[in-house]
């Protein structure tokens, strides 16, 4: 998947991550689908609520009727808000957890595979290092130059 890294141990990390993060983002999705329809189910009670608010102050036959019309109007949305609040509560809810318990499935295997790559590194600078410090001696003063 990756033929340009350095070393097969952070290919191995990359998929591990992208693993994870495919798996995460698909948690955001879900959560993002469901508060974008609690969003327009609120938007529909909303203006449901508004049509009849509206047919009742119009029907009103007499002042007590359209004070009362007039005072729902005063708090708008009370009962769909609260709806919608107690809903949204419980999406947050589930994708926490949905993303807390991806969170737990993965870190094992991302954590071993950091430590694996962290290993290959090491090993590859310590191997880089000694052979650069070799290449280094041949060219010091009073060393003989090797071709």
């Amino acid at each position: 998947m990756f033929p340009q890294l350095p070393s097969s141990a952070i290919a191995s990390h990359m998929e591990t991550l992208i693993g994870f993060y495919v798996d995460v983002m698909q948690h955001v999705i879900e959560a993002t689908q469901s508060v974008s329809q609690l969003n327009m189910q609120l938007g529909r009670d909303l203006i449901t609520e508004a049509g009849a608010n509206g047919q009742r102050i119009m029907s009103s036959k007499d002042a007590g009727q359209l004070g009362s019309a007039f005072a729902i109007l005063l708090t708008p949305g009370r009962k769909s808000l609260a709806t919608y609040q107690h809903r949204l509560a419980a999406v947050l809810s589930r994708s926490h957890a949905g993303i807390t318990e991806v969170a737990a499935s993965h870190m094992p295997g991302v954590q071993r595979s950091a430590t694996a790559m962290t290993e290959q590194l090491v090993q590859e600078a310590t191997a880089h290092s000694t052979r650069a410090a070799e290449q280094l001696a041949r060219f010091q003063p009073g060393g003989h130059l090797r071709h």
